[in-house]
C-alpha cells in the first residue's frame, strides 16, 4: 500500500472511531460463534467484536436470530476493554433492555395478560429478572389458589410456599410502571378479574355451587370456585352441632356443595348446613322427654360428659347425673367410645337443648323422676335444669 493509499485508509478508520463510544447503537453482522460467545463486525471484518456467551443466551431467550450473516442492532459497552482472546466486547443488555420496556408500555396501555415466570421469593413477593428491570408481584396481588396462607402466619411455611412458585408460570397483568426506577407490579389477581366478574355475577341468594376448600382455620374453611372467587364459611355454617376439629369437616382440595345464603355490599354469606337436614327438627320426631336412648361417648371434660346425640349434635350429662353413687371422675363410670344408656329428661327443639340422665335408668314414668337436690315438683326441676344448662352452648364451644 503506497502513502497515499495508507494515508486515506487512516482518514477512513479515524471516521469510523467516533461511531464506536460506550452507549452508541450500531448495526452489526454476525460472523459466527466460538467457544466463548459469538463474534460480529460493524464494516465486512475490519472491526470484530464479540457477544459474551451469557449475553448470547439471553439473545437466544429472546427469540433473536443469531445465523451467520444476520443483521443486528447492538449497543457499545466499555470499547476499551478486551476480552482475553483480543477481541472487543459489545453487549446487549440496553438493547434488551428497551426491547422490554417497549414492550411493557404497550401491554399496560392495552391492559393485557401476559405470563411471567418468578425467578426469586422473599416475605413480601416474588420476583421476576427481565434484563436488568424488575418485576414485582407482592403477596397480596396472588390469586387464592397461590396465595400462601399458613397456620400463626409462620415466617419460614410462607417462604416455603412461594418456593413452591419459582419457575412455574403465572399470569398477570401490569397495575403499576416506576419508569424511573424500572421497576414494575404485577397482579395475579387483576388477571383474573374477568372471570372472578363472570362468578360473582352468577351468585344468586338459594344458589347451590360446587367449591373447593382453599385453606382450614380455626373456625372457617376458606372456598373458592375456580382459584378465582375465594370466600369464607364460619363454622357455624358447616354443622348444626359443635365442631372440636374443623379439619374432620373438609381438607384443602376437598369440593363441597356450599349454598349462597346472602348477598350485600360485596359480601358474600355461604352456609353447607343449609342444604342438610336439621337435625333439631329431626329429633322430636324421633324422641320425646323420658325415651331411654343409647348414643355414643365422645368427650369428656371436667363435671360433664359429651354424649352424641344425632349427627354432629353433642350434648352433655352432668357428673350427678351419671349415677346413684357419688362420681369424682367419668372414667369410673363410662368410656370415650361406649354406647351408653340415658334418658330423655328434657328436650327443647326451640331452644336448641337436651337434658340427659343415666341415673334413674329404671325410673319408668316422668312422677318417678328424682332430682338430685331437695325434693321439687317436675315443673320446677324442668326450670331448674334450664338455668343449669344455660351455659351448655359455651362449655361445649371449649
Amino acid at each position: 500500500m503506497d502513502l497515499k493509499a495508507f494515508s486515506q485508509w487512516i482518514h477512513d478508520w479515524e471516521i469510523k472511531i467516533p461511531l464506536i463510544k460506550e452507549w452508541n447503537k450500531i448495526k452489526w453482522t454476525i460472523l459466527k460463534a466460538i467457544d466463548n460467545g459469538v463474534l460480529v463486525d460493524c464494516d465486512n471484518g475490519a472491526f470484530t467484536w464479540i457477544i459474551l456467551s451469557k449475553e448470547v443466551k439471553e439473545l437466544e431467550r429472546s427469540h433473536y436470530d443469531l445465523a451467520p450473516g444476520r443483521e443486528i442492532e447492538l449497543e457499545v459497552v466499555n470499547p476499551d476493554i478486551r476480552h482475553e482472546d483480543g477481541y472487543y466486547i459489545v453487549s446487549v443488555t440496553k438493547l434488551l433492555q428497551y426491547d422490554v420496556w417497549k414492550s411493557i408500555l404497550a401491554k399496560f396501555e392495552k391492559d393485557e395478560i401476559i405470563t411471567v415466570i418468578p425467578t426469586e421469593a422473599n416475605l413480601w413477593w416474588l420476583l421476576i429478572d427481565m434484563h436488568g428491570i424488575k418485576w414485582f408481584i407482592p403477596l397480596s396481588q396472588l390469586a387464592p389458589i397461590h396465595y400462601p396462607r399458613v397456620e400463626d402466619w409462620d415466617q419460614e411455611a410462607i417462604f416455603d410456599k412461594l418456593l413452591d412458585l419459582i419457575w412455574k408460570e403465572i399470569a398477570v397483568r401490569i397495575i403499576n410502571i416506576d419508569e424511573d426506577e424500572k421497576r414494575i407490579i404485577l397482579s395475579e389477581r387483576e388477571a383474573l378479574k374477568e372471570e372472578r366478574e363472570k362468578v360473582l355475577a352468577e351468585l344468586e341468594v338459594g344458589k347451590v355451587f360446587d367449591w373447593v376448600v382453599s385453606w382450614v382455620s380455626s373456625y372457617w374453611l376458606f372456598v373458592t370456585i375456580g382459584g378465582t372467587v375465594e370466600w369464607l364459611v364460619h363454622i357455624s355454617e358447616i354443622t348444626y352441632g359443635h365442631v372440636n376439629n374443623i379439619d374432620r369437616l373438609g381438607k384443602i382440595g376437598d369440593k363441597i356443595k356450599v349454598k349462597v345464603i346472602g348477598l350485600e355490599n360485596g359480601k358474600i354469606s355461604l352456609s353447607s348446613k343449609k342444604l342438610k337436614e336439621d337435625p333439631w327438627v329431626e329429633l322430636p320426631k324421633k324422641y320425646k322427654v323420658w325415651d331411654i336412648v343409647e348414643w355414643e361417648v365422645v368427650r369428656f371434660v371436667p363435671y360433664w360428659v359429651f354424649i352424641r346425640v344425632f349427627d354432629d349434635i353433642n350434648w352433655l350429662v352432668h357428673l350427678s347425673e351419671l349415677s346413684q353413687k357419688s362420681v369424682n371422675n367419668p372414667n369410673e363410670v363410662v368410656r370415650l367410645g361406649e354406647t351408653v344408656k340415658a334418658k330423655l329428661i328434657l328436650l327443647d327443639p326451640k331452644n336448641r337443648k337436651i337434658w340427659l340422665s343415666m341415673k334413674d335408668l329404671d325410673s319408668d314414668t316422668p312422677a318417678e323422676w328424682k332430682a338430685p337436690a331437695k325434693k321439687t315438683t317436675r315443673k320446677t326441676a324442668s326450670k331448674g335444669l334450664e338455668d343449669v344448662v344455660k351455659n351448655l352452648e359455651e362449655i361445649a364451644e371449649d
